[in-house]
This record gives structure tokens, sequence and C-alpha cells, in this order.
């Protein structure tokens, strides 16, 4: 079976707050279920779910999506720490 991959960092941003997934549909007027699925990576919001989802969590639109472009290209977090630090 293929490994499902990340698009979107919701839940990571959900936990690191400490808020829950219940939290979040409440706060949408959505289902759980909707929510549970974008955290999982089964679906994705549209693109006016991410930034009402970033605006209730209070970060940038682009702090809950995965760029994978950028996958093995730039900077190590190491390198960007000691370069700018």
């Amino acid at each position: 079976m293929s490994e499902r991959k990340e698009l979107n960092r919701i839940k990571a941003v959900l936990e690191d707050q400490g808020r829950s997934q219940s939290w979040l549909a409440k706060k949408l007027g959505c289902t759980k279920t909707t929510v549970n699925f974008w955290c999982n990576n089964r679906n994705q919001p549209y693109l006016a779910d991410i930034v009402r989802i970033a605006e209730l969590l209070e970060v940038a639109p682009a702090d809950l999506i995965v760029d994978g472009s950028k996958k093995g290209k730039g900077l190590s977090k190491t390198q960007a720490l000691t370069e700018f630090s």
C-alpha cells in the first residue's frame, strides 16, 4: 500500500497549541469527522477554510501547508539556525 503524503499541518499546529479537533470543528461550524479527515490528510480543506483555520489558530495560512516543492532543497534546519543566529 502506498504511504499517504502529508499535505497540511493542521493536526501538528492544533497539538502545539493544546487544542482539539473538536474545538476546531465547533469554531468552524463543521463536523468533527471533516476536521479529522483534514488532520489525517485523508481530505484537504479548501483554501478559504485554510485561511479561516489560520485566523482561529493565529498563524499564517502558509504555516498550515506543507511545501513539498522544497523537500531536499535549501538549507537544513541546522544550517538555517547556524546561518541566521
